[in-house]
């Protein structure tokens, strides 16, 4: 009986969880992640406050969810026929992303999670660090078979190649656009590049 019950409230769970999401990414369209607060996120899914705290420690990791959640955030990109052609997709991806209507949100959560330790590091794991993962592999293993020159170091290289689109997003949000994407990350993916291949 006790298992019957567990299975017949599941279902009810992810339909909160759902409501959840769908209710913050409607309420990020109409106020900021400032203003957003746990109150009004559970007032619109018509759920109590206890039930976002139960899958969430904080504003922070629901609005990365709830973002993560629209469609297409996880579409996987095409496979490259190199290491620089990954690494140019992953930037496009990255501007692409900011350049959205997420781009904004995306801002206030790096500015907000700043004044918390929890929340930037949520921050991390959730945004900045799958995409760095994706571009170090890249990088290393072109290292390892002479596409890129060895001498740089990753960690450098990924600051150098992804730093501009971040800044971009905080000082100029207006010019990360088509025309950026067009020649950034081929210009970018040089610093890497044999002095023989530039």
């Amino acid at each position: 009986m006790a298992e019957a019950a567990a299975k017949k409230g599941r279902p009810r769970s992810e339909k909160s969880r759902k409501a959840i999401l769908n209710a913050t990414n409607k309420l990020l369209l109409q106020t900021s992640v400032q203003e957003l607060s746990i109150e009004s996120i559970a007032k619109k899914a018509k759920v109590g406050k206890t039930t976002i705290y139960r899958w969430w420690p904080n504003k922070t990791a629901v609005v990365m969810d709830a973002l993560a959640s629209q469609p297409g955030m996880q579409t996987p990109l095409p496979t490259a026929s190199s290491h620089k052609e990954a690494i140019m997709m992953q930037i496009d991806k990255l501007a692409r992303l900011l350049d959205s209507n997420n781009g904004q949100t995306i801002a206030q959560l790096f500015s907000e999670a700043q004044a918390s330790e929890v929340s930037l590091e949520i921050f991390k794991d959730n945004l900045l660090e799958p995409l760095m993962d994706a571009i170090r592999y890249s990088i290393e293993e072109g290292q390892r078979t002479g596409e890129f020159r060895p001498d740089i170091d990753a960690d450098l290289a990924i600051d150098i190649l992804c730093g501009p689109v971040f800044f971009r997003l905080m000082a100029h949000p207006k010019d990360l656009d088509e025309e950026f994407r067009e020649h950034y990350s081929s210009e970018a993916i040089k610093i890497l590049l044999p002095s023989n291949a530039n």
